[in-house]
């Protein structure tokens, strides 16, 4: 039967908060049974003084007993190694858990695919309606950029940037947002989040014009 680990003997003895390394390998091979200590030089490949320098100090922490020639495990000793076995048991299984959430993790990105928006169709709309070049050649790089990205705005730095982007004045660009804006087509806004201007489309209009794609289809 496995010996309970006394936590409460472990856990106020701070001089083994220290044990690692050589120390540890020393208990796992004392756990085998009692061995002297030129056993444990030919098992570890260390030498004499360095293998004999661990066992006395193991012997201070009262990890381990000397019975003649043999070296063996104390109560405190097997008690350690029994929280050791489980620590590491412990550790092992939280990274295979960790190592198959990754796993499945990067199953579900290399498998998404992001989904593409429906397509506006804007050749017939834009040729029905009653607005100018510029008007609609903004509505137009809109709707282009939703085909392709499933966002209604456009971002600038500032009104001039914007204005660069669609090869008109600002004032010209000013007019023509004010006209889109009056018909609910598209709007421009000072994002002070972001410290940025946009210029978006209204999502009750790209969702009529969807519908119009959606019947055209299906007639």
């Amino acid at each position: 039967m496995a010996m309970k680990p006394n936590y409460q003997l472990l856990s106020t003895t701070t001089t083994l908060g220290r044990i690692r390394g050589f120390t540890v390998e020393l208990l796992f091979h004392l756990n085998e049974g009692p061995k002297r200590c030129r056993d444990l030089v030919e098992k570890t490949g260390k030498s004499h003084s360095y293998v004999w320098r661990y066992l006395k100090n193991m012997q201070n922490y009262g990890l381990v007993e000397k019975n003649g020639v043999f070296w063996e495990l104390s109560i405190l000793g097997r008690e350690f190694l029994s929280y050791i076995n489980i620590l590491y048991n412990n550790i092992s299984e939280y990274r295979k858990i960790i190592e198959r959430k990754s796993k499945d993790n990067r199953k579900k990105v290399e498998s998404y695919t992001p989904k593409k928006p429906k397509q506006v169709r804007i050749s017939a709309w834009l040729s029905s309606s009653n607005l100018d070049e510029l008007e609609s050649r903004v509505v137009e790089v809109l709707v282009n950029h939703y085909n392709k990205t499933g966002s209604l705005f456009l971002y600038f730095r500032d009104p001039y940037e914007a204005a660069e982007f669609f090869k008109c004045t600002p004032d010209q660009l000013t007019q023509a947002m004010r006209k889109l804006k009056q018909d609910r087509i598209a709007y421009p806004w000072r994002d002070r989040t972001l410290n940025a201007w946009k210029i978006g489309l209204y999502k009750a209009w790209v969702q009529a014009l969807l519908a119009e794609t959606e019947i055209e289809k299906k007639g």
